[in-house]
């Protein structure tokens, strides 16, 4: 399987935004869709794509979003990145407390770190769908 960069950084996105991604492995497309498992989700709009997908499914590599424990690294590997040491142990201080996810995401909001964050998230999916790609080959 030989994914362009943009290939790569396209599905990282989609997962990063909480979809399901498939790459069809004869024409190198990427189909993607919300998880069906979600409350919230409508199949309507998504149903002729899930179709083609089950039809098919032999030729479609799927690829997985990170879990939460994986996240949660992202988030700690950020705060081991900054220079910022004060702010960096504010940032450990919020993941070890209830709610880290929500702490963190308030703390980034409001913080002059937040494009730092996303920039930083951004290489860490593209890292995590290579690795993805590297199990597959």
């Amino acid at each position: 399987m030989r994914l362009t960069e943009e290939n790569i950084a396209e599905i990282a996105e989609l997962l990063e935004c909480g979809m399901q991604c498939f790459y069809h492995l004869p024409t190198g497309t990427i189909e993607s869709h919300p998880n069906p498992d979600d409350p919230y989700f409508d199949p309507e709009p998504w149903q002729d794509i899930i179709d083609k997908i089950e039809e098919d499914v032999e030729n479609y590599q799927p690829f997985n979003k990170m879990d939460s424990n994986q996240g949660f690294q992202v988030m700690e590997n950020f705060a081991h990145a900054l220079t910022d040491t004060s702010f960096r142990q504010r940032i450990l201080d919020r993941l070890s407390r209830k709610k880290p996810f929500q702490n963190f995401k308030h703390l980034i909001d409001t913080s002059e770190y937040r494009q730092d964050w996303f920039t930083f998230k951004k290489k860490a999916y593209i890292a995590f769908v290579q690795q993805q790609i590297e199990i597959e080959n």
